[in-house]
């Protein structure tokens, strides 16, 4: 058993913790380069462990296959016995998931490392002799150093050197760039015995990788490369795509302003492709990472810079999915809807963090009934995927097609998600003939040839593309010359623009991208006010319907920017820049039965969230008036019917109730003490256009649509539940009139009010029931 000289460790033999996309192809590359080195691949997935050891693969990446069975059983071995494949080597790799924490300290942005503190452990416990540890997955900087200290703390007699190996790979292209990478990094410690670790592994890769190609850093720099390329290179895709939004308003190409730039040597043209969004299990959680190190070392600035890149793919997302329902007559209800692919990129069948997830999500929550084909993806993928992201879905709406041709039977129209090459070989003539006339094609990868599907009889929307629209872009007469005439591009919004009034009154409306928030804002922007906007596009529902209605009110001159109710700094700069008159409060987390699942998103949201915007407003001079959304919910237990705004309401039924009715509380307290003035609307059960999908006017409609069996809750004693079902136009109304109404905030003059907004007689949800089959026929 040949051992390094100084290490004394084993170099024929390496373990690899975690047989995912990263360490199988890794190593099964290893195994193939270096024959006299035995390679295990060890994982407690029984069942993906079997896979590895089949014909059948967990994984599909083009040449993957060969290398495995060129190696399995001569040098390459799956196993679930990671104790023994730990004791029979000294090298190992730790390739296990690293996703981003759902809950605790960081959720949504940091990265969970208890995968990477369980290998700590499970090396110091099985350890027979001194290990070399290679990080593969991607982490954080400085794990490292957390890892260093779990084995210290359980190492027994043995020492361990840490290494870290990031993994530069792109899925569809792995085994291309594990065999001829542009360069391998190998970060250590800056000591005599890290450096030989380092030495070691580099000898490894030294097999068939130019030493010129190796590179050897301190630890921390190797951790932090692999975040910031990531973030580099989905930048580049969200700066193209930001750019084919100005294309199509402009009518500039994308593809020819990508050509343009990307022959500029100083950017080169990787990663101009424009697109509906990157995906993949890396660019948006890496991201992420990497703006919450840099919350947590206070660099806010440069936080929100990188922020910036995900809230660009999300409104592309959004923006695509919007378009395809606008283009559609306004609606895709019950419409068949072919999606041609649903992989997050071609010549892989990884779906994670696939831009199709939101599309075809937005799609199905307007009705459509999607139907998919993607060579590679299987439907219990793409199910497992949505809910891991808790998106519901109604499996009967998601069909995955066994061919393109069977897609596309009947349907309104094709959507192309993913790049596949085989997708530009179709015969779309004859796809034309079996759909549904007019016959759409949105075009999400700029993939096909538009004036080829033209010609055929298509009505295409291709990503950064300009549409011909009647007078604005003539190209053609019957007879004559080639007139090309233009209308001018289009004013672009900006909030100080938002903010111009002829009525002297400048609104910041909170929630524009809510259902109340969205109708207030275009009714107030209507009649001259100055509006702008903020949002946090929170998860309660789909995001991707809230940019749907934030991209809509851009059409009514109102620009809703993404700022938190908790972001005070923010805050403070919109109110020191626009000088409100007026706030419009109608953010807050939404949901009577949500409260108790995540009760802590309520008193952020509801209680922290109006106390910040309280404070922020009493700072001003002079201070603006507050207009506030409260809730019907706040009657709770009360029997006594009609509700009426001075009777007693300190039975709250919900937590929900509770943070309205603290609302109401602290909107008394901030008058009495500095002289805010407040108007308080308690709306009761709001109904119509953008509404919320989780409210019972769709969920009535759709499950009405669809067949299937609706489930009313009673009252006490069996009694049928009663509801004051008010119209969007009514509460737009009741808005209105008080933000006329609400007086100067001053203490001489500041008033503290709260207003039903509903009627006197409720109906039973029977009732409506009853009124929305009618309507349906």
């Amino acid at each position: 058993m040949p051992t390094h000289p100084t290490l004394g460790v084993s170099v024929d033999s390496i373990c690899c913790i975690g047989a995912g996309y990263v360490g199988g192809p890794t190593c099964a590359t290893i195994a193939l380069k270096c024959p006299h080195i035995k390679v295990t691949i060890v994982d407690l997935n029984e069942a993906r462990i079997a896979a590895w050891n089949s014909d059948d693969l967990p994984i599909y990446e083009p040449g993957l296959a060969e290398v495995v069975k060129a190696r399995r059983g001569k040098n390459l071995f799956f196993s679930t016995d990671v104790q023994g494949a730990i004791q029979e080597s000294d090298i190992i790799f730790a390739s296990v998931n690293t996703p981003t924490k759902v809950s605790g300290v960081g959720a949504g942005r940091a990265a969970d490392l208890r995968y990477i503190e369980s290998v700590g452990r499970t090396v110091a416990q099985s350890a027979n002799r001194s290990k070399i540890i290679i990080e593969k997955s991607t982490v954080p900087v400085k794990t490292a150093e957390a890892l260093s200290r779990v084995l210290a703390a359980n190492k027994g007699p043995h020492t361990y050197w840490i290494l870290s190996n990031p993994e530069f790979l792109a899925e569809g292209t792995a085994m291309k760039d594990l065999a001829f990478p542009d360069r391998v990094l190998i970060g250590g410690a800056p000591t005599e015995e890290g450096m030989a670790a380092a030495g070691v592994l580099a000898d490894i890769y030294a097999t068939w990788v130019p030493r010129s190609r190796i590179l050897t850093t301190n630890l921390w720099s190797s951790e932090l490369s692999k975040l910031v390329a990531n973030a580099m290179l989905a930048q580049r895709v969200s700066s193209i795509n930001s750019i084919s939004q100005l294309c199509e308003r402009t009518g500039a190409d994308v593809a020819e302003v990508s050509r343009a730039i990307g022959t500029d040597s100083r950017i080169g043209p990787k990663f101009l492709n424009a697109s509906i969004g990157f995906g993949g299990s890396c660019f948006q959680k890496d991201i992420l990472n990497l703006v919450y190190i840099c919350e947590s070392e206070g660099l806010h600035e440069a936080a929100k810079y990188w922020q910036q890149v995900v809230d660009m793919n999300e409104h592309q997302k959004a923006t695509f999915s919007g378009k395809i329902i606008s283009s559609l007559f306004n609606t895709v209800t019950n419409k068949k809807i072919s999606v041609f692919g649903f992989a997050f990129k071609k010549d892989t069948g990884d779906v994670r963090e696939t831009p199709a997830l939101s599309v075809c999500h937005m799609l199905m929550q307007d009705g459509a009934v999607v139907h998919v084909y993607d060579p590679k993806v299987k439907r219990e993928d793409a199910l497992a995927e949505f809910r891991y992201h808790n998106m519901d879905v109604d499996e009967r709406r998601l069909i995955f097609a066994p061919s393109p041709a069977s897609a596309v039977e009947g349907s309104h129209a094709i959507v192309v998600l993913t790049e596949w090459d085989e997708f530009k070989t179709y015969d779309y003539g004859a796809f034309y003939e079996k759909m549904m006339k007019p016959a759409f094609l949105f075009d999400g990868r700029a993939l096909l040839s538009r004036a080829a599907l033209e010609g055929i009889g298509f009505e295409v929307h291709a990503i950064g593309q300009a549409r011909p629209q009647g007078g604005c872009m003539r190209i053609r007469e019957a007879d004559g010359p080639l007139p090309v005439t233009f209308a001018p591009p289009p004013r672009q919004l900006t909030p100080a623009g938002c903010c111009a009034s002829t009525t002297g009154r400048v609104i910041l409306v909170t929630g524009t991208a809510g259902f109340v928030g969205f109708h207030a804002a275009i009714a107030l922007r209507t009649r001259g006010d100055g509006v702008l906007g903020i949002d946090n596009f929170n998860g309660y529902y789909p995001p991707s319907f809230k940019r749907a209605r934030a991209k809509a009110l851009e059409e009514h001159g109102v620009l809703t920017l993404n700022v938190d109710l908790n972001d005070a700094e923010a805050l403070s700069s919109l109110f020191k820049e626009h000088r409100f008159t007026h706030v419009l409060a109608l953010a807050a987390q939404a949901g009577v039965r949500y409260a108790t699942k995540d009760p802590q998103s309520y008193v952020k949201s509801n209680i922290e969230g109006f106390v910040n915007l309280a404070e922020v407003a009493r700072a001003q001079d002079p201070m603006p008036r507050i207009v506030y959304a409260s809730s019907s919910s706040v009657y709770g237990l009360n029997t006594k019917v009609p509700f009426a705004e001075d009777d007693v309401v300190d039975q709250p039924a919900s937590l929900y109730a509770a943070t309205k009715k603290s609302n109401e509380m602290m909107a008394h307290t901030y008058r009495h003490v500095y002289g805010l003035s407040f108007i308080g609307l308690r709306f009761f059960t709001v109904y119509g256009p953008w509404g919320r999908p989780d409210m019972a006017a769709f969920s009535f409609t759709k499950k009405i649509m669809t067949g299937e069996p609706l489930k009313i809750f009673q009252g006490p004693n069996e009694s049928e539940l009663e509801r004051d079902f008010t119209y969007i136009d009514d509460i737009t109304k009741g808005c209105i009139a008080a933000v006329d109404k609400v007086t100067p905030s001053t203490k001489q003059t500041a008033m503290n009010k709260v207003y039903n907004l509903g009627n006197k007689d409720p109906v039973t949800v029977s009732y409506l029931v009853d009124c929305i089959e009618t309507a349906l026929g």
